[in-house]
């Protein structure tokens, strides 16, 4: 090697010694403090690895836990600090994670092998909190009624869809009307099963359920008329597979629940003029005449049953019970 080329040579060396130092200074340090819940001598792989798993099991970035901005790179003196609410939250879920595999699920009979284990997306699915799609709906109505609950709807559905975080199947929205039904928002209660149906239009498990409360609420309203009016109608909608005697049954029965005794009776008669040859749609108008205290129309409606029927047991224990009742004053 003549001297120039070692000149060079030594120079190379040289300035790969000054790269590397200088990498080195700049790069993130192996060894962490402040490691609470996680083995303090975690390799680091290993901890980027969990710390990865927490970001996709939440669908967030490290700023969510860690100090720093958005889109900017977290100084690694950073890293300890506990100044976020959500980074010492996140430390009990560790610890009640560590708990319910070590202890409760290790405790278990008949365990399957591999065992099956809790990890963070066993319940996130990829969000911060692990809420159900009813809740959220719920949530929303309360602060905003039914059109902020449908936004919110349209917008988890344009972000989650294909993923694991909500179920935008025929259920949630089932469930988030019922609600509604229940604490006496029957006509916002329609309108999202109506949404419900055009979201799932294969579904005849969401056509029921739009079905049966359209069907209530025309019954609740000023009319009979009106109740089978809209029973006639979903049912040329859906077919008479969906808006069936079985569901006119249900709406029936479901309004006596709620003690819409006039609005369950009209139900029950259009069930009877739609089935004249069912004997329970003559049970159930006995059962509502009877709550109504209307013995003499009851006693007509169950007998009605027992001539299209006589081996109907049940019926016939209640018109027996139904004449050894003592009559109320002035009945």
């Amino acid at each position: 090697m003549n001297r120039p080329d070692s000149v060079r040579l030594g120079l190379a060396v040289a300035l790969l010694c000054v790269f590397t130092a200088s990498a080195r200074a700049q790069a993130p340090a192996d060894t962490f403090t402040n490691l609470k819940v996680l083995p303090k001598d975690i390799a680091p792989q290993e901890l980027r690895t969990v710390m990865g798993s927490f970001t996709r099991a939440l669908g967030v970035r490290c700023v969510y836990c860690h100090v720093g901005e958005e889109g900017k790179p977290i100084r690694h003196e950073d890293f300890p600090k506990d100044d976020k609410l959500a980074k010492r939250k996140a430390r009990e879920m560790l610890r009640m994670v560590n708990d319910l595999n070590g202890t409760y699920l290790a405790k278990l009979e008949g365990r399957s092998d591999p065992p099956v284990k809790v990890e963070c997306m066993t319940c996130h699915h990829g969000v911060p909190q692990p809420r159900s799609l009813q809740d959220l709906l719920q949530q929303s109505y309360e602060h905003g009624g039914l059109d902020s609950t449908i936004a919110r709807y349209h917008a988890l559905r344009d972000r989650y869809y294909g993923r694991a975080a909500y179920d935008f199947g025929e259920v949630p929205l089932a469930d988030a009307a019922g609600r509604l039904w229940i604490d006496g928002h029957e006509a916002d209660a329609v309108r999202l099963d109506e949404l419900n149906v055009e979201m799932n239009p294969n579904s005849a498990f969401a056509k029921r359920q739009h079905a049966a409360l359209a069907i209530g609420l025309g019954f609740s309203g000023a009319s009979a008329d009106s109740g089978a009016a809209t029973y006639r109608a979903l049912q040329q909608r859906y077919g008479p597979a969906v808006v069936s005697e079985e569901l006119l049954s249900d709406v029936g029965h479901a309004l006596m629940r709620q003690h819409r005794v006039a609005p369950a009776i009209a139900a029950f008669k259009l069930e009877a003029a739609e089935n004249p040859g069912s004997g329970r749609a003559y049970g159930s108008l006995g059962e509502a005449y009877e709550q109504q205290d209307d013995r003499k129309s009851a006693a007509q409606a169950y007998a009605k049953a027992l001539a299209i029927d006589p081996t109907n047991d049940e019926v016939k224990r209640k018109l027996d019970e139904l004449k050894a009742k003592p009559r109320r004053k002035g009945k």
